[in-house]
């Protein structure tokens, strides 16, 4: 086993190597000034020192309709993390509270076993609920009922599922979701130190964040958009491939997917820009079935 995880790790380590010579990720990074005027600009990061962190994708949900979203995104996500895997970028799986799971994977071990990093972050095993950009603005929706849009039908049918299922249904995640495809030289870890050193092992520069909720783990996770700004990252939202949790009966009262949109416009003026996903795997961007609103 020994020998396999080092083999492994070596083979992680050829295929960056080998990555330097690559093509640079050619980007058009979204922004926003305080009054919501767009400004995208172009950037060409180095694959070999970019990094995906896949957040929260997990195999089941407490909210029935947040759970059907995370199942619409997997394919196009796959496209994706498969485009930037092959051109060299590191993709971390961090599926939180799930490691169980993952403990004996090669790419657990990976996580693992990254040197500790002596540009280490005092706080970046927190959560970080805001960054001081952010007090120039207002927050843009009412999360404050854990943000699910489901009937109360769909809700008791959705826990007795989950209950036949030996789940938790208020926490019933207990893996990243199967559809979504893990490559043994990927990391998974849901830690803010262990990605962090992960990011120096591999002298990561530019990170990009996808999955769900934008509103939520996203932005707020150890390995969020918020710690990886205000801690020096070039780091970016695919916001095509992510949701939110937004209830359109709290506040401002719009559609659920405007709600997302919402979020989107308050993290590219306070936070940090944004992209979509063909700009990494071609074709078009990824829209929910349910989306209209566009």
């Amino acid at each position: 086993m020994r020998l396999a995880l080092l083999a492994i790790a070596a083979f992680s380590l050829l295929t960056f190597a080998y990555a330097q010579d690559a093509a640079p990720l050619k980007l058009s990074l979204r922004g926003r000034a305080e009054n919501g005027d767009i400004a995208s600009k172009p950037a060409a990061w180095n694959p070999k020192e970019t990094a995906i962190i896949v957040c929260d994708m997990w195999d089941h949900h407490h909210c029935p309709t947040a759970e059907a979203r995370v199942g619409e995104l997997v394919p196009r996500m796959n496209e994706v993390i498969k485009a930037a895997r092959e051109r060299g970028v590191l993709i971390i799986h961090a599926p939180s509270s799930c490691m169980e799971r993952y403990k004996d994977f090669p790419g657990r071990k990976l996580a693992q076993g990254a040197p500790a990093a002596t540009d280490l972050p005092a706080d970046i095993a927190k959560w970080c609920y805001k960054i001081p950009a952010e007090e120039k603005g207002k927050y843009p929706i009412d999360q404050t009922d854990g943000g699910c849009d489901c009937s109360p039908a769909q809700q008791t049918a959705h826990d007795e599922v989950l209950t036949k299922l030996g789940r938790n249904p208020k926490a019933p995640w207990k893996a990243q979701i199967a559809a979504l495809v893990i490559a043994d030289a990927d990391p998974i870890s849901d830690s803010g130190v262990e990605i962090w050193n992960l990011l120096t092992q591999r002298n990561i520069k530019n990170v990009l964040l996808l999955g769900v909720h934008t509103n939520m783990c996203v932005l707020g996770r150890p390995f969020g958009l918020r710690q990886m700004a205000k801690n020096g990252k070039n780091v970016a939202l695919v916001r095509d491939l992510t949701d939110t949790m937004y209830n359109p009966e709290r506040w401002p009262h719009v559609a659920h997917f405007k709600g997302t949109d919402l979020i989107v416009e308050h993290i590219e003026k306070f936070v940090c820009p944004t992209i979509t996903s063909e700009q990494i795997a071609g074709g078009a961007p990824f829209r929910f079935k349910g989306d209209a609103a566009k």
